[in-house]
């Protein structure tokens, strides 16, 4: 009797870990919900570092270059979306490991609750 309570008990866990998982899953890739914020990158582009006065031409040219290529690819790929793609791979990587650990809760349940009893006569 107690091994079928039990039994019962995983399978309701894992299963409600699964629907859990992929509820919130759903909520965060349709934006209805905010993805965790584990990985941040601040706004790069208010920051001016300190550079080394050019000596010659040819450096002048080549800092020039640098800092024109930087604003470009800053306009292109905004910082914003390496970190939220980092952070849904995370996630993803998160709900797939919840996943595949609450199937085999639920699996252990199952197991449990298909265990005959053997009853002293």
């Amino acid at each position: 009797m107690i091994k079928k309570i039990i039994g019962w008990l995983l399978l309701a866990i894992g299963v409600l870990a699964i629907v859990w998982g992929t509820w919130q899953s759903y909520q965060i890739f349709t934006n209805q919900a905010p993805s965790p914020a584990i990985f941040k990158m601040g706004a790069e582009q208010g920051i001016i570092l300190p550079q080394k006065a050019a000596q010659t031409q040819d450096e002048l040219i080549g800092q020039q270059l640098q800092q024109l290529l930087q604003e470009q690819l800053g306009k292109m790929i905004p910082v914003d979306t390496i970190a939220k793609l980092l952070n849904l791979t995370v996630w993803s990587l998160f709900v797939g490991i919840l996943v595949l650990a609450s199937s085999k809760i639920a699996t252990i349940g199952i197991q449990l609750l298909n265990t005959k009893t053997d009853k002293a006569v």
